[in-house]
């Protein structure tokens, strides 16, 4: 299994505590670059001659920037969506902390999609009730992380798969409490989802 890097978007901004250490945003700060998000629409055709019967890969959407954020025109969004329909052999992992927007735009997502939000304590637990309620996509994960404080109780109902993020990089890694992770991985249990550490959106993950 490959996994790529789809830069159909590129730029952010910084939007609630897990985005504080973003190495993304610093890298741009760094050389002194505008962050400001924009459509990559040059890329959108990149992935297409991957899609043969049988391949196995799977492509991160947007990496360190976000397709949801506001900048980017619904028409934008729909095109990428498009070419996910087309690549049906290809798996995509989006993830957003803008589900108000992922949720106000009403997309059918395709099944080759898992639609992911990112928690990262306990005041952004309603971005998994809005993804449960909200957004029409087979598959739903949650990122907790990168984990900046407790989750404590959450509804887990209709999500299909979720993990823990341990910020790892930066010149200051936030702490996390063993008993966060804990937490997480005994509710998850609990409703019946997957805890994973498979995806490549948890590939920080700490067990």
């Amino acid at each position: 299994m490959s996994v790529m890097m789809w830069r159909v978007v590129t730029g952010c901004e910084l939007l609630s505590p897990g985005c504080a250490n973003c190495p993304s945003y610093w890298e741009y700060k760094d050389k002194g670059l505008d962050y400001h998000p924009v459509f990559q629409s040059d890329n959108l055709g990149e992935l297409d001659d991957l899609n043969w019967p049988g391949c196995d890969n799977i492509a991160i959407v947007a990496p360190g920037s976000d397709l949801l954020h506001e900048a980017i025109r619904a028409e934008q969004v729909l095109q990428v969506v498009d070419a996910m329909r087309r690549n049906t052999n290809i798996i995509y992992e989006l993830a957003t902390k803008r589900v108000e927007r992922l949720a106000a735009l009403d997309i059918s997502w395709p099944d080759n999609v898992r639609v992911c939000v990112a928690v990262e304590e306990s005041k952004y637990k309603w971005r998994v009730d809005m993804l449960r309620d909200d957004v029409r996509a087979k598959n739903k994960m949650v990122s907790f992380g990168p984990m900046t404080g407790r989750i404590g109780k959450v509804n887990l109902t209709g999500i299909d798969v979720a993990g823990v993020i341990v910020e790892t990089w930066g010149a200051n890694p936030r702490p996390v409490h063993p008993d966060w992770i804990e937490e997480v991985r005994v509710q998850c249990e609990e409703y019946g989802v997957q805890y994973s550490t498979d995806s490549w959106i948890y590939k920080e993950v700490q067990v």
